[in-house]
């Protein structure tokens, strides 16, 4: 009767008035709305989180459309012609950068003795569920975005009783766990693949029955193989040390299997460490799998099965030889689609063995993607500048530039992880010749004193390392160390998936780090810088 008329937006661009066939209207809708779903593979960009259903996908306005397994493009996407809807919260425009220096004297160990074992406890109980030797990622069955955690990653897996282990008083104290741990890789590897692929490569298990999770996610995640070797093969030569060689063999085989495929298929394309985009070269992926090599090579040595250590060896020097591809010249870079990526930092922890000289801790490669990292991550978030300007020491670290999962915030299990890292570099510049543009790093990264040298040096950045994990307590102290998957990137507040155990493990192996290098510092002489 008005006479009006209505435009859609930019998107639907037709006209229609009162006097418009209303059937026709209709018809036109969707067909426009299935052409902006018509978009070609290369230019479809992520309109998901990790675990979105196709009803979630839909739901948001976004295209939903399989892509074959091993392919990097995403199920959930945006439609052609806008960037759709976000994937979750916006975490807003970032600040203006800004210094968050991490110099820090120290006035003592963040976690004391009684937190410390508090914190223990909550690890141990995430561990071995009702001795079915099954890790949870989590206790929490609805965790926001991410949703249920209550599964048994094979990363996680493999990483959480790798530290049980490394941060353990003696193996015989966590034999237990251990053995129902390998009945229980072997269990769940026995299984017939519903998904076209390798067993080996699945990303998470049902507890306590061990059956396969049957959902939509990213798949095949290839650096499982690789962690769950090297956690065994480490198990298995320090029951050797301690005089017990009666399950070598046993073990072994269980190491063998998981390593024949990665000797075979270390360049196969999987999943990033974040299960959300896919490349055959992942930093993270290769240089823990070089690790898990090493630890097998060491336990086909003590099988007698010379021939196999060898070829462990082999490939070995062949993923070497891709590794330095990485380095910008500035950092090391976790792929071409992922650039700045704190998976690297983790890297250079969880894929380091004695002997190591690979990205050492105080060479150029690693103390330049502290660097890198600390800019990146000190603009990103307000409640670093904010934490920093209140005089609380260190810096919170995320996942990557541009990450917006669940709002896109620091992670305490990345920030840990930054943590060990240091306390690393500590013990190494003990008895390092730092040379000038290695110090000039080291003053870059941690803001510390020119002209340090021995055990200067190494309390200097012991100091750094400690106030890295005092920005975590001062954010979890409140609810008794309980641990959150992620901090507030406004106020610090801990948000998502409750108990989350790889934090834990990375506090754990950040205070084993820290009870070295303060060995260290106690024996250090100086050296000229």
């Amino acid at each position: 009767s008005k006479g009006c008329c209505w435009k859609e937006g930019a998107q639907a661009k037709f006209v229609v008035s009162q006097r418009a066939d209303m059937k026709l209207f209709l018809s036109a809708f969707l067909a426009a709305s299935a052409d902006q779903c018509d978009v070609a593979e290369e230019q479809r960009s992520d309109c998901g989180f990790v675990g979105v259903t196709q009803d979630q996908c839909e739901s948001k306005g976004c295209c939903w459309k399989e892509a074959g397994q091993g392919s990097s493009v995403p199920w959930c996407y945006n439609k052609g012609g806008s960037p759709g809807p976000s994937p979750g919260p916006s975490p807003g425009p970032s600040p203006a950068p800004s210094s968050c220096p991490l110099k820090y004297e120290s006035k003592g160990a963040p976690f004391s003795e009684a937190e410390m074992s508090k914190i223990s406890g909550y690890y141990n109980a995430n561990l071995d569920i009702n001795g079915s030797g099954a890790v949870v990622a989590a206790p929490d069955h609805n965790t926001g975005p991410g949703g249920d955690y209550y599964f048994h990653w094979e990363r996680d897996g493999g990483l959480s009783m790798h530290a049980l282990l490394a941060t353990a008083s003696s193996v015989s104290a966590v034999d237990e766990k251990f053995q129902h741990y390998i009945t229980w890789v072997k269990k769940v590897q026995g299984q017939q693949d519903p998904h076209g692929i390798d067993v080996r490569l699945e990303p998470k298990y049902n507890i306590p029955d061990g059956t396969i999770f049957d959902g939509s996610w990213c798949r095949p995640q290839t650096d499982g193989p690789g962690l769950r070797a090297r956690a065994l093969a480490d198990y298995a030569m320090a029951k050797v040390a301690a005089g017990d060689k009666s399950q070598t063999s046993a073990i072994y085989d269980a190491v063998k299997h998981d390593l024949e495929w990665v000797v075979a298929n270390w360049q196969q394309n999987g999943c990033d460490l974040w299960e959300e985009i896919q490349s055959n070269d992942f930093f993270w992926g290769r240089y823990t799998m070089r690790a898990g090599l090493n630890a097998g090579a060491a336990l086909a040595d003590e099988a007698g099965d010379s021939a196999t250590a060898s070829s462990y060896r082999s490939v070995m020097k062949d993923i070497e030889a891709t590794l330095g591809n990485h380095y910008t010249g500035s950092f090391v870079f976790e792929a071409q689609n992922r650039q700045k990526d704190t998976a690297v930092i983790e890297a250079f922890n969880d894929g380091d063995f004695d002997g190591n000289t690979m990205f050492a801790p105080l060479s150029k490669e690693v103390l330049g993607t502290v660097v890198t990292l600390n800019e990146l991550f000190c603009s990103t978030y307000d409640i670093n500048q904010k934490d920093t300007a209140a005089g609380v020491p260190g810096i919170l670290y995320g996942r990557y530039e541009g990450d917006s999962y669940d709002g896109g915030n620091p992670w305490v299990l990345l920030t840990a992880t930054l943590a060990q890292l240091i306390y690393r570099q500590a013990a190494a510049a003990t008895t390092a010749t730092v040379d000038q543009a290695t110090y000039a790093l080291l003053q870059q990264a941690y803001s510390i004193d020119a002209g340090l040298t021995g055990a200067a040096l190494g309390s200097a950045l012991m100091g750094a390392g400690d106030g890295v994990l005092m920005r975590i307590r001062k954010h979890v102290e409140a609810d008794d160390f309980h641990m959150k998957e992620q901090l507030s990137r406004t106020d610090g507040s801990q948000t998502s998936a409750k108990d989350l155990t790889w934090g834990y493990a990375n506090i754990l192996k950040a205070m084993k780090a820290r009870k070295d290098a303060t060995a260290a510092v106690g024996l250090a002489s100086s050296v000229i810088v």
